[in-house]
């Protein structure tokens, strides 16, 4: 009945809802991996096709079914395990398996949802799923799919009632559910919803239960897969925007390390200067505006530890894998990745050594109350238009000595929550935002928002003409002739602008290679001259210093900046983590036409900047881009499957008639009425492949002979028996069977295909 069908509509409404929420709750508010979305498409694909072609008429009886469903929660473990020896950190703890196991037990019985005790089983089971999404995340997303179930089991309950007492109605009175009703309550309730939701956020009392429902591994048990291990589990509790306490207890790792400083880090990994005693007869101040001789500049320099030199010794590197427990990482970033994270600024250069600044003129750090939340705001006086989004990260300070604060490009603001003194932030010397203790505690959980900026603002005019009037070319004592050569070179016929800046920035990065361990010579007065004109690989500091040296001949204001390098390759799906280690310090590049806005340029290979996010159109088009280049470069494999794929095609009923014919042959049947009605079901199946499925209505005996001919009399008595006589014995013997098959099968393959009735009668005319 049409009642039926509608409350049957609502019903599967509400199961998909439970099983997209489900979904968001254990990704984090994503969509989650293609192979999740891969294995609900099999389970449904499946229960379909078993529904379609079984028909079970007692579905909760039929062993076919019940087999089905048991094999769709079962083969969710398995894959789990194979997850688990493979890719770890994108399997689910045993809560999340048995939550994805009851989705999949979910979706495989809509199929039979006719019969009522299944149809009752996925809705326990929908309701079940949709209450601990809820409850074990605080994420929009899943509050909406939350609140949508709840109307759409609100209105399956009505219609479910209505149906049941429909056939008590009087007479002649209409019964019909009143569907416009229910949909402009449906409408109503969201419409409420989302605008409570709006007013009063998605922090809710239940966000307590997002560190305990996904298991933090606390079973003294270590697990890779731990999404919240304040206990024995790998990993540091997750940490919510609002969850900001966290890290592991009962542990000796902090008790037995040595918290490193940041400058130790940075040693660590490019191992100990060499200190030269050679003086250099001329060197390079890197903005253009701070021009000046290397004597004047060495004699006031007194922060011997902020410089960074060049020539490095070629030591064993000291230090350890992240996977040693005894050396966890020094922090942690939470958020879209990859991500540089500047620590010191480096604007003087002398030939060997950069300098960090000594002085600026930025604005102190303005601590602002938003909401009664304390934020530290940093200048970055960007327009309005220039502003793509605002991106914010999480940093976990686990074991990093320093009081400078790891800042994303264009940082904007950061807080440490219910931290609202103004005095414990300021600005370093170079004018680096830092914390106005000796280093920042650990555990300390600090919120960063900054400022994405996208590839066609940087190229449009208005920062073109920015950037052409910003333009201070270095006079001849502080200039190097070389590499303003090969500056010029690099950029011919490029209009002054960013253009010119990302050709420096894309030469590097196509015609250098990446070489970490490489070590220049001690004796090397220059080492910026070899590193473009002899070795053409070098660490990432040469990489950085080169590029600002080349901008800084064409009039740019640039400087090199040192930090961290959130690398995508480390980074956790499961707790949308990354852990920064010793290993991932880095040097890039910035450049600013106002000396405010900083803008950062990568010219390492292998190293990339934090892309504004895409809208769906833009990503279609990535998309479409992506799988064009991928096809390119792979168009010998690809060229070589459309060739298979073409002459199968074309050879497709040749290479079915094969396949047939091995599978009526050689098939094990077990009883005589199985092998009957195996080769029976072979010939509908080569028939339907040719275009001449048999007509419903028309039994097979009269479909077969109409299809071939001649045919044997003993296979139609055989096949009579076979579908219509369950009790009686076979006509022919057991020895006859296979002879009676093979020979009907043979006949079957050789005989013309039937004619169509329009074709029938245009002959008869």
């Amino acid at each position: 009945m049409e009642a039926d069908k509608f409350t049957q509509t609502i019903h599967l409404a509400m199961v998909l809802t439970a099983a997209l929420g489900v979904q968001l709750a254990i990704s984090h508010g994503e969509l989650g991996f293609w192979w999740q979305w891969l294995e609900l498409a099999v389970v449904a694909a499946a229960a379909w096709l078993c529904a379609r072609y079984l028909r079970p008429s007692d579905a909760i009886r039929d062993p076919r079914v019940l087999g089905l469903l048991i094999a769709v929660v079962a083969g969710h473990f398995a894959l789990e395990q194979v997850l688990y020896h493979t890719l770890p950190r994108a399997g689910q703890l045993f809560e999340g398996q048995v939550s994805l196991a009851l989705r999949n037990l979910m979706i495989a019985s809509l199929p039979f949802r006719s019969e009522r005790r299944i149809a009752n089983l996925a809705t326990l089971i929908s309701l079940a799923l949709m209450a601990v999404s809820v409850f074990m995340s605080v994420y929009w997303s899943v509050t909406i799919c939350g609140i949508v179930y709840a109307v759409l089991g609100v209105g399956w309950l009505v219609t479910s009632y209505w149906n049941r007492i429909s056939g008590r109605f009087p007479e002649g009175t209409k019964s019909e559910i009143p569907r416009g009703a229910v949909g402009l309550a449906f409408c109503l309730a969201v419409s409420l919803a989302a605008a409570a939701i709006g007013i009063a956020g998605t922090n809710h009392a239940t966000r307590a239960l997002a560190g305990f429902m996904p298991s933090s591994g606390g079973n003294r048990v270590s697990d890779v897969r731990s999404q919240g291990g304040v206990g024995d589990g790998d990993d540091l509790v997750q940490g919510t925007k609002d969850a900001m306490s966290f890290g592991p207890t009962e542990s000796e790792v902090f008790l037995e390390s040595r918290m490193p400083s940041l400058f130790d880090v940075f040693d660590d990994t490019y191992d100990a200067p060499v200190i030269k005693n050679k003086t250099l007869q001329k060197a390079v101040s890197l903005p253009p505006s701070k021009l000046e001789h290397r004597h004047s500049r060495v004699a006031t320099t007194k922060s011997k530890g902020n410089d960074f030199s060049l020539l490095r010794k070629n030591e064993a590197r000291r230090q350890k894998s992240l996977d040693d427990k005894k050396s966890p990482a020094l922090f942690y970033v939470k958020g879209r990745v990859p991500l540089h994270l500047r620590t010191t600024i480096y604007d003087q250069f002398d030939g060997v050594n950069l300098r960090a600044a000594e002085s600026h003129d930025e604005p102190p750090v303005k601590l602002i109350k938003e909401d009664g939340v304390p934020w530290y705001n940093i200048s970055c006086p960007l327009s309005e238009g220039a502003i793509h989004s605002t991106e914010e990260h999480l940093l976990k300070f686990i074991n990093l000595k320093t009081d400078r604060i790891p800042s994303p490009p264009r940082l904007a603001r950061f807080q440490i929550k219910d931290v609202d003194r103004e005095d414990m932030f300021g600005l370093a010397a170079d004018g680096h935002p830092r914390i106005t203790v000796d280093f920042i505690p650990q555990l300390t959980v600090m919120r960063v928002q900054s400022f994405l900026v996208s590839s066609p603002t940087l190229l449009s005019d208005s920062t073109t003409s920015k950037l052409q009037q910003s333009i201070s070319l270095p006079d001849q004592h502080s200039s190097v002739p070389r590499i303003r050569e090969y500056a010029q070179q690099i950029t011919a016929g490029l209009e002054p602008g960013w253009q010119q800046i990302a050709a420096v920035r894309d030469h590097l990065r196509s015609e250098y290679a990446h070489a970490p361990d490489s070590q220049l010579s001690e004796d090397i007065e220059f080492p910026v001259e070899t590193f473009l004109f002899d070795t053409k690989q070098g660490p990432d500091y040469l990489f950085a210093t080169a590029t600002s040296l080349l901008l800084r001949e064409l009039g740019y204001t640039s400087r090199v900046v040192s930090g961290f390098y959130a690398d995508p390759q480390n980074f956790d799906s499961g707790t949308w983590q990354t852990p920064i280690g010793k290993e991932d310090v880095h040097f890039w590049v910035e450049v600013s036409w106002d000396g405010k806005v900083w803008h950062p340029v990568e010219p390492t290979p292998g190293y990339e900047l934090l892309a504004p996010r895409l809208n769906p159109w833009q990503r279609i088009q990535a998309a479409c881009v992506a799988t064009g280049q991928w096809c390119v470069s792979n168009w010998i494999p690809l060229t070589v499957i459309a060739s298979l794929v073409v002459i199968v095609y074309l050879a497709f009923a040749r290479l079915a008639d094969v396949v047939f014919r091995l599978a009526n042959r050689y098939a094990r049947f077990g009883s005589d009425r199985n092998r009957i009605l195996w080769t029976a079901r072979l010939l509908q199946w080569r028939a339907r492949i040719q275009g001449h499925r048999r007509p419903p209505g028309k039994t097979f005996a009269r479909w077969i002979q109409e299809s071939c001919q001649p045919i044997s009399h003993d296979f139609i008595a055989a096949t009579n028996w076979a579908f219509y006589s369950p009790t009686l014995s076979c006509p022919i013997s057991r020895i006859e069977i296979d002879r009676v098959c093979n020979e009907a099968f043979s006949s079957f393959f050789h005989s013309p295909p039937p004619k169509s009735p329009a074709s029938a009668s245009k002959e008869l005319s």
